[in-house]
């Protein structure tokens, strides 16, 4: 903050007719003020000018640009680069997701300043990604320093926002130590995809301390990923009273996210990507839900949009918390986790382009509104003259009331439906809203109109039904996932898998065959992690798919669980914190010449060798 000097000197060329004493009480007016309103963590998480590239890290990781970060004790530190920047869009704001982890310290303020965003009628928006706008990057930003590569940024080409006599920097700079992992064994080599978000570092709980302080381990990490996630989700959630959201938030996820990470797509709209997949890796670590309300939202996946998936929602939910699967980009449209497809990335160019000069929240507006009347006050849409009370309205509104409430976010909305491919809602967009209308034969034009005179770029492009292996599997193994305990759900799978040995071979059950194997693998996954993990994570989803449950008990739960597992001494997470090991991912490194793929190794060191020494009593002992 600045001092009441640097005020009364900054102040003075503007308003020279204010006394120094006016200009100093008002600069310690302005320091309370913010002090007042504005938690220590916002300032961890900082604002970018418009026009200016945010350095990264340099080379020798060193930095021109300080900013707040944990350091292991109860201040603050300075740290070489934050892990969130935010830019402002014209009438938008952009949320630069820098890293796929934040301190406890950036998530609070995250949290701030969405909820704050999200309340400022003067913009239309907020849009969350991470900075992957170079089309032709395949997702590979290793040569990237500087973020902050939105539209915005016409600067020359071949400029490096370090050393500017150089050349061939690009338009994104140079960004070095980016760690890169695969989404996808079929991706293929030289193919890396980012991972967008796992919320924190789980290793970095264990060697900051905070597994050994129930009560800092709540304030500081739990409790501001439950803010986290309100903050998200209200731009939408009427039921939360408290918050004051007006704007949607739009969050681009193109790469990997994972456990709590799913705090950021909680707004109103999720536009997944090719490359955009969802994970759960807390049970590798001895862990479960994070407090961001998962264990209410899975077994409801397809509700919402009322999809085919919703039949299965609750063996969607037991695959993905108990087996690790990871929901690819139809997965996540045909489960409703994520609104839209829009394809490549390099839509977001578009979308914030125009979100910039669309009409603020205050503005959006088709009717006039009403007129005030000189003398008399509105009250609530009543006009109060002379202690006489008399409603008046106009088209049957108040004049306390917004005439434009209904046009509020419409915009947005339709923008976001013009450059997505499919939604949620309708997949098969041309195949079921306009199926009776299309060419019998083709299914490509629609009748009564001649294709010979339909130019290429006008013709429908039609996608066809929407293939989700994840609601397949779920089809296909409904009544095993619909086993009360997870030793009944694995025994289930061991018979499934061993079925291949009867069907190999056979003419006619090669279905037969892929099933026993995909039995197998859910199997081999599930064994890998912390059967406690495994236990609380099935007792929760069970808890939280009952009709008398909300999204904020389910929360509560998840948040008193997890404390419990971070802070059991010589727990599942402790062993896993201590042995160094991974949670499995494929990651790139740089070799002597070329790209190295490396496996991270996976802790098998847990205090039950398997679900069956689990006891119900450790299962209470955990979830309360």
């Amino acid at each position: 903050m600045a001092t009441s000097a640097a005020y009364r000197k900054a102040a003075s060329r503007i308003s020279p007719k204010l006394s120094p004493t006016t200009l100093s009480k008002l600069g310690n007016d302005m320091e309370a003020a913010i002090s007042r309103t504005a938690p220590k963590s916002a300032f961890s998480v900082p604002y970018s000018v418009r026009y200016d590239p945010f350095a990264i890290n340099k080379p020798d990781g060193s930095s021109s640009h300080p900013f707040p970060r944990d350091d292991g004790s109860n201040n603050v530190s300075v740290s070489s680069s934050p892990s969130a920047v935010i830019r402002p869009m014209g009438t938008s704001r952009r949320v630069f997701l820098l890293n796929p982890t934040c301190s406890p310290s950036e998530l609070d303020g995250l949290s701030y300043h969405i909820r704050s965003m999200a309340s400022n009628s003067a913009i239309n928006s907020i849009v969350i990604a991470n900075p992957i706008e170079d089309s032709e990057c395949n997702g590979d930003m290793s040569d990237n320093t500087t973020v902050l590569p939105s539209f915005m940024e016409d600067e020359d080409p071949t400029k490096n926002y370090y050393n500017a006599s150089s050349s061939g920097g690009g338009p994104y700079g140079q960004r070095h130590n980016f760690i890169k992992s695969f989404l996808h064994e079929h991706y293929g080599d030289g193919l890396g995809m980012p991972y967008v978000s796992s919320g924190y570092d789980a290793r970095q709980i264990y060697e900051m301390g905070m597994h050994n302080d129930p009560s800092r381990l709540d304030n500081e990490l739990l409790s501001p990923l439950i803010s986290l996630s309100k903050s998200v989700r209200g731009s939408y959630d009427e039921s939360l009273h408290h918050s004051a959201s007006k704007v949607p938030v739009i969050t681009l996820p193109h790469g990997l996210v994972t456990d709590c990470g799913y705090s950021l797509l909680m707004g109103s709209y999720v536009l997944a990507t090719h490359s955009t997949s969802f994970k759960m890796l807390n049970p590798l670590r001895g862990l479960s839900f994070d407090p961001v309300g998962l264990s209410y939202l899975l077994p409801r996946v397809g509700w919402e949009f009322g999809q085919p998936s919703a039949e299965y929602s609750y063996a969607i939910a037991s695959i993905m918390a108990l087996t690790g699967y990871e929901a690819n980009a139809q997965d996540m449209v045909s489960t409703g986790l994520a609104t839209h497809y829009i394809g490549g990335p390099f839509k977001l160019n578009l979308l914030e382009r125009a979100l910039s000069e669309l009409n603020s929240y205050e503005y959006q507006s088709l009717l006039p509104k009403v007129k005030r009347l000189y003398g008399r006050n509105e009250v609530d849409g009543a006009i109060m003259s002379g202690g006489n009370a008399a409603i008046s309205s106009v088209g049957g509104v108040g004049m306390g009331n917004d005439v434009n409430a209904q046009f509020k976010n419409v915009a947005v909305a339709n923008l976001v439906q013009h450059v997505s491919e499919y939604d949620a809602a309708g997949a098969d967009e041309y195949g079921v809203h306009l199926r009776d209308d299309l060419d019998d034969e083709t299914g490509l034009f629609l009748k009564d109109v001649d294709p010979s005179v339909t130019l290429p770029e006008e013709r429908i492009q039609f996608y066809g039904e929407l293939v989700s292996e994840l609601v397949n599997s779920a089809a296909t193994f409904r009544e095993v996932f619909a086993e009360p305990s997870v030793e009944g759900i694995m025994e289930r799978l061991r018979e499934v898998a061993a079925t291949k040995v009867e069907f190999e071979g056979k003419v006619g059950y090669e279905e037969d065959v892929m099933v026993a194997d995909q039995a197998q693998s859910f199997l081999t996954s599930m064994e890998q992690r912390s059967p406690l993990a495994l236990c609380v994570t099935n007792h929760l989803l069970r808890k939280g798919m009952d009709d008398d449950e909300t999204l904020e008990s389910c929360m509560e739960r998840e948040r008193s669980s997890q404390l419990r597992l971070f802070t059991k001494e010589n727990g599942d997470y402790v062993r896993w914190a201590k042995s160094g090991c991974g949670v499995g991912l494929v990651e790139m490194s740089h070799g002597n010449s070329s790209l190295i793929r490396k496996r991270e190794d996976m802790f098998s060191g847990w205090k039950h060798s398997s679900v069956k020494e689990v006891t119900n009593d450790e299962i209470q002992e955990i979830v309360g």
